[in-house]
């Protein structure tokens, strides 16, 4: 077939295979902008709360609380941990009340926060998550009150947002299940405190019209209940959106009786799985609590959000004790992470790896590769598990493939724990995969490129998503790419070894395979360049080819953001040459839209093979309305209309014989902003001149034509 002739990046996976980016980006726990508090802990010892940022590049930016007049610059060096100290009066807030403590972190590159709240014997940590990956709908999940006190906190990030608050149990003097609202406006925060012993408030809902941040905590709790001693825990809880359905855990370091966790369920009848163990099934609001001791998987049906919880100290008389932290699904984890442990006051730091098992013993820690030795199996899950002890400050994490981080550390009848980051991205809605070309033939040592399209239930894409690709066969390997605004995630590797591949492109539980064949003889066409231009709502394709044997010629093929394909045309090939030949080829008048094309180059014996154009092409709404002259004009008997809309309007478009009665109503409907045109057929009319007339609420134009016959 042919050879797209391009420059790539390109890295060693078994083969060589590269991430094809574009504008293709994870919807991370990285940021430039964050709203988050702190919260009440046991306040009856002095407490420190403290920030740990880091980042992957130089950069610099500004913490600032309004409330307390607090502001200071701070400048982190890439790969290290910059830690800034807050007031202690930015946890102490009102109860039921809405106050002026939001804690705003701005940077000029993106950069990773954690939050400490640090008191001796209860302490714990929390990972921040940036303003861009915030939502409107969570479910509220700590842990069984004490009677110290479990307390829901919430933080606005825009002006004049309405926040419900449905209670699983009376909340102050909420009643239990009805509705209550606040009104937050940008920066501020809500406190409530529900001190009961075994009240439980893990499953109460939080809607909002604007995105929020809400936090999940307990003064100081004991896990179990009634065995001692409590702590603090926190935790900055996900949106329901970025929820999931498989998990893969690993126990904590030191414990001699594992470990509790807690699932909870966004929707009703939602059948989890531990090690394909079905549990009950549960409803929204509702959750599983159970003890591990061992690396699991956890599996569901619907999304549900998972929390790590370790034991307090007198389970098992190990130096410890509780602390909260919420476990990504594996869809989401990172190739990469800088984390951090407090500075001082922690005898015994760990950070916990779950790792694809095609990366053990190369994933690395601070730029040396992890010991193969170091890591557990985790059942049939594909995946390996490892308890790193380390130092106190900051670590480097790497891998070639998405792995978990989770950092925490222990002192006497004290602990800490976290979450190193994860994509966070919005899979819980995600509906279908489509990975393309199914099939496709390249020469060795070429670069092949597949498209994985994800949309959601109503067919509209899903940004942010991160699809693996495992290859297998002749040319071994995986690799990743996250999907663009368009929801395709690209992914390229270079097979160097003739034979076939079966590749099977993921995300969550869904899967779709492709087959890619590599030849050693050179291909019957090789194409050099391939780009696109748009003047107005045409678009002019351009390749050229450096030779051509038996070259029939190529069909364009279009798509919109749905991924389905149509011929736009067809160009002839010119059979057999060694010379440059130069194609084009113009798609007119189309809608305003974001569109993909490829060429499909035919060979005479009909084989055929494709070429992706490598940017997405962009048609933008018209800047003002109009109404077009019709063409042909004068015509028999039919003719075009065409008509732009700027913004989204019900449109009707009508014909009027010279009397002005009306003959015909072309279109009378809601349009969304573009360029239109539609087919008008005159042949029921006689000859004469006729008006035709756009309306909309906001314009109106008449022009005039002619039926000849």
């Amino acid at each position: 077939m042919k050879t797209l002739k391009r420059f790539l990046t390109v890295m060693v996976v078994l083969i060589v295979a590269v991430m094809c980016s574009g504008l293709s980006k994870a919807q991370d726990t990285k940021g430039t902008d964050f709203w988050f508090m702190f919260n009440k802990n046991d306040l009856s010892s002095p407490q420190v709360l403290s920030l740990f940022i880091t980042s992957d590049v130089n950069t610099s930016g500004n913490v600032s609380i309004a409330g307390l007049g607090f502001s200071t610059p701070f400048n982190v060096t890439a790969n290290t941990v910059t830690t800034v100290v807050l007031p202690n009066a930015a946890s102490v807030h009102a109860n039921d009340a809405v106050g002026n403590l939001g804690i705003h972190v701005t940077s000029l590159n993106e950069v990773t926060v954690y939050g400490l709240n640090r008191v001796n014997f209860t302490t714990d940590a929390f990972l921040a998550l940036p303003t861009d990956i915030l939502g409107t709908d969570y479910l509220y999940l700590n842990y069984k009150d004490n009677g110290n006190g479990h307390l829901m906190g919430i933080i606005g990030t825009q002006n004049n947002t309405t926040v419900t608050i449905t209670p699983k149990i009376a909340l102050g003097p909420h009643p239990a299940n009805i509705p209550y609202n606040i009104t937050l406006q940008q920066g501020e925060t809500y406190e409530i405190l529900q001190q009961t012993a075994n009240s439980e408030l893990t499953g109460s809902t939080i809607t909002s019209d604007k995105p929020i941040g809400v936090m999940g905590v307990h003064r100081c709790v004991n896990v179990p209940i009634g065995i001692c001693c409590c702590d603090h825990i926190v935790e900055m809880l996900f949106p329901t959106n970025t929820w999931g359905k498989n998990f893969i855990t690993y126990p904590l370091a030191t414990r001699l009786n594992g470990d509790h966790w807690r699932i909870l369920a966004s929707e009703n009848a939602t059948t989890v799985s531990i090690d394909g163990v079905p549990q009950p099934m549960i409803n929204s609001g509702d959750y599983i609590e159970l003890s591990l001791t061992a690396g699991a998987s956890i599996n569901s049906d619907k999304p549900v959000m998972v929390a790590q919880y370790s034991n307090s100290q007198g389970v098992d008389n190990v130096v410890s004790d509780p602390f909260m932290m919420l476990i990504p699904p594996f869809e989401q984890f990172l190739a990469a992470y800088t984390v951090s442990t407090p500075a001082s006051g922690f005898a015994q730091n760990f950070i916990n790896v779950v790792v694809p098992n095609a990366i053990v013993g190369s994933m690395t820690l601070d730029g040396v590769p992890v010991p193969a030795v170091n890591f557990t199996p985790i059942g049939v899950t594909g995946f390996s598990g490892a308890q790193l002890p380390v130092a106190l400050g900051s670590h480097n994490l790497a891998g070639s493939l998405p792995f978990g981080c989770f950092v925490y550390g222990y002192d006497s009848f004290d602990s800490y724990g976290y979450p190193g980051g994860g994509s966070l991205s919005q899979i819980a809605v995600v509906s279908t995969l489509d990975v393309t070309p199914e099939n496709a033939t390249n020469e060795i040592n070429t670069p092949h490129c597949m498209s994985g399209l994800v949309l959601d239930n109503l067919g509209v894409p899903v940004a942010g998503v991160r699809v693996d690709f495992l290859i297998s066969g002749a040319n071994p390997g995986a690799g990743f790419a996250f999907t663009n605004a368009a929801g395709i995630a690209q992914f390229c590797y270079t097979g160097t070894v003739v034979g076939k591949d079966t590749i099977i492109g993921s995300t969550g539980n869904l899967a779709d395979t492709v087959f890619k064949t590599w030849i050693d003889n050179p291909l019957p066409v090789e194409l050099s360049s391939f780009v696109s231009s748009i003047n107005g709502k045409d678009v002019t394709l351009n390749w050229s080819t450096s030779s051509e044997i038996n070259n029939s010629g190529f069909d364009i093929e279009r798509s919109s953001v749905n991924g389905q394909w149509t011929k736009a045309g067809f160009v002839n090939g010119n059979g057999t040459t060694s010379e440059q030949q130069n194609y084009t080829f113009t798609d007119k008048n189309l809608n305003s839209g974001t569109y993909n094309y490829r060429l499909k180059q035919i060979d005479y014996n009909g084989s055929f093979e494709y070429f992706n154009l490598s940017n997405e092409v962009v048609i933008a709404i018209p800047a003002k309305f109009s109404l077009s002259q019709n063409y042909p004009n004068p015509f028999n008997p039919s003719t075009k209309i065409q008509f732009e809309i700027p913004i989204d309007a019900n449109v009707k478009l009508s014909v009027y014989d010279n009397s002005g009665k009306l003959v015909s109503v072309i279109t009378d409907g809601f349009k969304s902003a573009g360029y239109y045109t539609v087919d008008f057929n005159a042949s029921n009319l006689s000859s004469g001149v006729y008006f035709y007339k756009l309306e909309t609420p906001q314009y109106t134009k008449v022009l005039k034509m002619s039926v000849i016959k």
